[in-house]
């Protein structure tokens, strides 16, 4: 999925009882325990250090949180970079929520804080990746402006499967029905 511009970005906005910042040291623990949750693996099974702070690409100040004022973090997103999708373009990376806090829209409130960081950093799009079957953060995602990008010939009918499934209104079909998307060594999007 690919949000072609910032433009007309809402602010991240988080209910009362929660804030926004940036990962600092020591939430490694509790960063790793929302992400099993969010992503329903074992307890343990996550590994920041791996995971994250390995990437050459890792900042702290690109992990946004949002948290408790007891310390649970309670959603996360990440303003990363992917060389294969140029120096022009940022990656929502590592979107996840608790599922003890979800409903609140913190998931969008991170994930707009991602987008924020990314654009400072002098990105003029961002792009993700996402499971066909992660209905709820596409749902999400669309809502923040992102849209489909094919690059895989499966991709307009899986596409139109999944927007049947969200009722989304919006069906994209110059995009499905488009040439599949490459992008050159400099991420800028070329057919396929």
């Amino acid at each position: 999925m690919e949000r072609p511009s910032f433009a007309g970005l809402p602010p991240a906005e988080v209910p009362e009882g929660y804030c926004l910042r940036h990962f600092r040291p020591g939430d490694e623990e509790g960063w790793n325990r929302l992400m099993d949750a969010a992503f329903e693996r074992d307890p343990g099974t996550t590994d920041f250090a791996e995971s994250m702070a390995a990437d050459p690409v890792y900042r702290p100040e690109r992990v946004k949180l949002a948290v408790r004022p007891d310390g649970e973090i309670a959603a996360t997103a990440s303003a990363w970079t992917h060389p294969p999708m140029g120096s022009r373009r940022g990656m929502l990376h590592w979107v996840g929520t608790d599922p003890g806090h979800a409903g609140k829209r913190l998931g969008t409130a991170v994930s707009i804080a991602a987008m924020e960081h990314s654009r400072d950093e002098g990105r003029i799009a961002m792009a993700l990746m996402t499971d066909d079957f992660r209905t709820a953060a596409q749902k999400t995602y669309l809502r923040l402006g992102f849209e489909p990008r094919c690059t895989h010939k499966s991709h307009p009918e899986r596409w139109r499967r999944i927007l049947a499934e969200l009722c989304w209104p919006e069906n994209f079909e110059q995009i499905l029905q488009g040439p599949l998307v490459r992008l050159d060594d400099e991420g800028q999007a070329g057919e396929g």
